[in-house]
């Protein structure tokens, strides 16, 4: 689970909205990038994490989307794109700073302060864990903006140490370029950075699913194979406990 959600100050700062709202909007929060963008996420899963009907998310959807906090793309048949907007929004007296004119200027969130982890030091790289990244670097699917590298090592070193096996971190990779492959997504500004794939919100294991020769476990008893001998062949490439 992340534990951060990116709202705008100024929906905090809005009188006119309730704690439903917020609720719903923090939950969109939680799936955003740092810009806010990038939320492919159910209703179903947004009832879930406000604690809310899927009536009242949908009332919700329709305030914040005219209020200007979010924007939402449909996508028939597919889960909708939302964005949760942190410039440009004016809120709605009496929330909101009012400036020397008397009209409410919308309050920008601070820019949170980058702090150095103490572990820092002992997270740098061994030439095996560096070689280990880099054909990572290479399988990872590419995107539109920056792909900073020195986080992207911190991050996979970090798993590395963990004991996940290099493996798994590929075939994560490979699940999510499936995925992104599916969507039309592949070198555009939805894909995630590798340090926040593989950080702390450790969204590479919802594409954690192992295959062996190309099949996952359910299609391999499918085809009429047995699931031991799935099973053993993971184990022969993969010794990290799932």
């Amino acid at each position: 689970m992340p534990n951060l959600s990116i709202v705008p100050a100024a929906a905090v700062l809005d009188a006119t909205l309730d704690h439903t709202h917020l609720r719903v909007l923090c939950a969109i929060g939680i799936h955003t990038d740092a810009a806010g963008a990038g939320a492919w996420v159910s209703v179903k899963t947004l009832c879930k994490e406000a604690g809310v009907s899927e009536s009242t998310v949908h009332r919700a959807l329709a305030t914040l989307q005219e209020r200007g906090y979010v924007r939402i793309t449909a996508r028939t048949g597919k889960t909708n794109l939302y964005e949760v907007v942190l410039q440009g929004v004016s809120p709605v007296a009496p929330g909101g700073v009012t400036d020397d004119t008397g009209g409410v200027s919308p309050v920008a969130p601070k820019r949170p302060q980058r702090t150095t982890p103490k572990t820092e030091g002992a997270l740098k790289a061994t030439s095996d864990e560096r070689a280990i990244v880099k054909e990572l670097w290479a399988l990872y699917p590419k995107r539109e903006g920056e792909q900073p590298f020195i986080p992207a090592e911190r991050a996979i070193v970090a798993l590395l140490r963990q004991g996940i096996s290099p493996f798994r971190l590929a075939n994560a990779i490979r699940g999510y370029e499936r995925y992104l492959t599916h969507e039309g997504w592949v070198g555009t500004r939805f894909v995630r950075t590798i340090a926040r794939f593989f950080g702390q919100e450790e969204h590479w294991r919802e594409y954690d699913e192992l295959r062996v020769f190309g099949r996952t476990r359910d299609e391999w008893v499918r085809s009429g194979q047995d699931a031991a001998e799935f099973d053993r062949l993971v184990a022969q490439y993969n010794d990290t406990p799932r």
